[in-house]
């Protein structure tokens, strides 16, 4: 119970409004804390939230009895990510006594909480994130892991894009993942990967995309999964998202190696309309060559086929940007007539202003 009398543990807690210790001068029963301490996020008054939340928790006396109710309270501020949180303070309190008796009935109310997320009804409650964080550094089993991937898994699926991003970072804050989850995991993590502009704002969406395209790498697991995802790229490419797309692309079509001949027509099409377009910026016409030089570098004969489709791009963009990118022309032209060994293609090559 949390109470305004008895021996205060001497903690320093820093937030905007103030910094100082906790003193005998606030109190709040559990009931009250019960009605506070739910991290409820609502779009309209997300910063008067977080200000509440900071307020309470710098201002709260605690008592030094251990009870459910102080365990329950701390698993909701135990996120570093999420506003108002404090897991130094946290783990201070956590270590001044044995918390362990009450970690069963946590549980208990974080997997009540965790069905919730589903029931699209409701306002997003981050508080399921820290909680899950919470059991994750105190209570750590497979059941813990079972529970914060199905857990992640349905807030990418239902929560906003501010949440998946919590989600994603509770995912990289697990020390191993559940093998057979990792399917509808991926999955999840893979839906994410639509919320491009304009959909999702620019700022928002490079925040997401970021750590959806990390995870979507280390999730798959076959060379289906690693086309699919290449599609995808693709499919949005031609977005202001554009020069992190393409950083993206690059690193898949390396993976991939020769298994990337699947979807060639589509990947050269994609990268050709990029080097003819006269809005392209430098740094994606560069890594729109490179990406071109490391694919022709395969040293397949399937890869010649797309000789003329490159000399027309290599013209045009050389016509545009008359010696801005002859270094990086002259490596591709270099290797595709190696590849090549055509004298034809050799004369077409020298059309090209380098």
């Amino acid at each position: 119970m949390f109470c305004g009398y008895g021996n205060p543990w001497e903690m320093i807690v820093d937030s905007k409004e103030t910094t100082g210790r906790f003193s005998n001068s606030a109190c709040l029963t559990s009931c009250d804390i019960r009605k506070s301490d739910r991290f409820i996020v609502d779009k309209e008054d997300h910063r008067k939230n977080n200000h509440q939340k900071n307020f309470f928790f710098t201002m709260t006396f605690l008592d030094t009895t251990p009870s459910y109710e102080l365990v329950h309270y701390l698993s909701l501020h135990a996120n570093p990510n999420l506003p108002g949180s404090t897991p130094e303070n946290v783990q201070q309190i956590m270590s001044s006594f044995d918390y362990h008796p009450y970690i069963p009935q946590l549980i208990r109310d974080f997997k009540a909480s965790s069905k919730k997320v589903k029931q699209k009804n409701l306002v997003e409650d981050l508080g399921v994130l820290s909680q899950a964080w919470f059991l994750i550094d105190y209570a750590y089993s497979q059941e813990i892991c079972i529970l914060s991937m199905l857990l992640v898994e349905d807030v990418l699926t239902t929560y906003s894009v501010s949440a998946k991003i919590q989600a994603f970072n509770l995912l990289s804050h697990l020390p191993e993942l559940n093998q057979p989850l990792i399917p509808q995991l991926r999955s999840a993590a893979s839906k994410c990967l639509v919320h491009v502009p304009p959909i999702t704002p620019l700022d928002e969406s490079l925040r997401l995309l970021a750590q959806a395209y990390e995870w979507v790498y280390k999730l798959n697991t076959t060379t289906t999964d690693f086309i699919e995802t290449v599609a995808t790229i693709l499919s949005t490419i031609n977005t202001p998202a554009r020069p992190f797309l393409l950083q993206q692309l690059s690193k898949y079509t390396r993976h991939l190696s020769t298994d990337v001949f699947i979807s060639t027509s589509k990947i050269f099409y994609a990268l050709n309309q990029i080097l003819v377009s006269l809005d392209a910026t430098r740094n994606e016409i560069v890594t729109a060559l490179t990406i071109q030089h490391d694919i022709i570098n395969l040293n397949h004969p399937f890869i010649a086929t797309y000789a003329y489709d490159f000399i027309g791009a290599w013209s045009i963009l050389s016509k545009h940007h008359p010696g801005k990118f002859s270094a990086q022309l002259q490596l591709n032209i270099s290797s595709l007539q190696k590849l090549a060994n055509n004298d034809d293609i050799d004369k077409l090559c020298t059309y090209i202003n380098t």
